[in-house]
């Protein structure tokens, strides 16, 4: 691994990489450093928590640094898909920065629309912004970027995944097409690329690792569970064998995200959570007191938690199984940060094992099984597996109706003025109907002559 060091940066960038403690460059800034302080235009693959944030802001410094522009408008535009990460890149900018007079504003939803324009009537050097929320400010014409220097997109794949590709293509149609474009991603494989290849000029491509490589020194467990309620037992169960003191555990959707929260507090945990809908000024609080130790597990959902950086957290949780390999891969990798050793258990029911087992053949490594003393789930896993991991038949009895549909012999149209051929039963009661009713000897009416009556038997 080479030195920070050895990089050509500004040296008011080495007083302020001395202060964090930050001596070696990652494999990211290894590669990406160099090629970003060219001007080039670039494309980078790399797993969250590689040191990408520091590979994307020291480059913009040293060019802010190397060529000032006092009278210029905002020269460069970081765009994240979440609050949270905007808010963490501008702390990590605020610490490269610390020795230079170079600053930030920041533009992301869940904060007043007149706090962000007076922060923009300051004309900060950079604007850290989510799509969103900086598409209003242009569209108001609060904003403009005439004078941008430098385009930076930052967990691309996610904001693609969250339907910002609209947005993202409104926003570069606002900046100079002579900018420098810095685009960092998880994958580089995502289909909706195609879509904002325009923003980008002749890209050079770095892939520093790749899904099926990333986060080899975590361990990957799974538990077998019975429905919602066994997995709130195994979440308490398994914070307490891991002795763990701080968990991240992540639910697919808000409800599961509240419901389960309200549930493991009411059982006396420190547990806090995030999700789309809670306001900003919560998930900031929220935020702080994960960080600060006072809350020991943070239940979230994947927009929330995306891009995250927490140090020292021991444990991930899957409360559900992830909707894609990508999605579990970001969740696991709010653990092991920076190398370090770290431990992800996703809890599976009988109907979410088949997803489960795609995210093994996608990361095309095996999840290693562990059992709860004393709370093992009545489900001990599918019967028979298909070579893929899957269950066999699930889709079994779906496919032989299907089959037998296609196979069944289309029934002859009926001309449109034939008549439908009266059955004998039908002939029978038409002509019924036309015989003259007769009375009885009783006196009673309405008994055909033709109807023959049962005698009842004896009792």
């Amino acid at each position: 691994m080479s030195l920070l060091t050895d990089l050509p940066l500004n040296p008011q960038l080495f007083k302020a990489l001395d202060k964090l403690g930050f001596t070696e460059a990652t494999e990211v800034q290894a590669q990406a450093i160099p090629v970003a302080l060219t001007g080039k235009d670039l494309m980078v693959a790399a797993k969250t928590g590689s040191g990408k944030t520091a590979a994307f802001l020291l480059p913009l410094l040293h060019r802010l640094l190397a060529t000032p522009a006092p009278r210029s408008g905002t020269r460069a535009l970081i765009l994240l898909p979440t609050r949270e990460l905007a808010l963490q890149t501008q702390k990590m900018f605020e610490n490269l920065a610390s020795f230079t007079s170079i600053k930030c504003g920041l533009i992301i939803g869940g904060e007043a629309f007149k706090h962000q324009i007076a922060s923009i009537r300051k004309n900060p050097d950079v604007v850290i912004a989510t799509p969103g929320r900086l598409v209003e400010h242009l569209d108001k014409g609060s904003i403009d970027f005439l004078d941008l220097e430098v385009l930076i997109l930052d967990e691309a794949d996610r904001m693609l995944d969250m339907g910002f590709t609209e947005d993202m293509n409104r926003i570069a149609s606002s900046c100079p097409a002579t900018r420098q474009n810095l685009l960092f991603s998880a994958t580089l494989s995502h289909q909706g690329f195609e879509h904002i290849k325009a923003i980008l000029n002749k890209p050079e491509t770095i892939i520093t690792d790749t899904h099926r490589q990333a986060h080899s020194h975590i361990e990957q467990q799974i538990v077998l569970a019975d429905d919602a309620k066994h997995k709130e037992k195994l979440i308490t169960a398994l914070v307490k064998e891991e002795e763990a003191t701080r968990v991240f555990v992540f639910c697919n959707t808000r409800q599961q995200c509240q419901q389960l929260g309200s549930t493991l507090q009411n059982q006396g945990l420190k547990i806090g959570y995030i999700h789309g809908e809670i306001a900003q000024s919560i998930r900031k609080q929220v935020m702080s007191r994960f960080r600060d130790g006072k809350i020991t597990i943070l239940v979230a959902t994947d927009v929330a938690a995306r891009g995250l950086d927490i140090q020292n957290v021991e444990l991930v949780i899957n409360y559900t199984v992830a909707h894609s390999g990508d999605d579990h891969v970001h969740r696991v990798g709010r653990t092991g940060r920076a190398g370090q050793a770290g431990k992800a258990i996703t809890l599976v029911t009988s109907l979410e094992w088949n997803q489960m087992s795609s995210i093994e053949r996608y990361l095309k490594i095996r999840f290693e099984p562990r059992r709860v003393k004393g709370l093992e789930a009545t489900y001990q896993g599918p019967r028979k597996l298909k070579k893929s991991g899957k269950a066999v038949g699930v889709k079994k009895s779906v496919k032989n109706r299907k089959t037998a549909s296609k196979k069944a012999p289309a029934k002859a149209p009926r001309a449109k003025h034939q008549k439908r051929k009266a059955s004998p039963a039908r002939a029978e009661a038409k002509l019924q109907a036309a015989q003259p009713t007769s009375s009885n000897s009783s006196g009673k009416e309405g008994h055909s002559p033709l109807r023959k009556r049962t005698p009842k038997a004896d009792s």
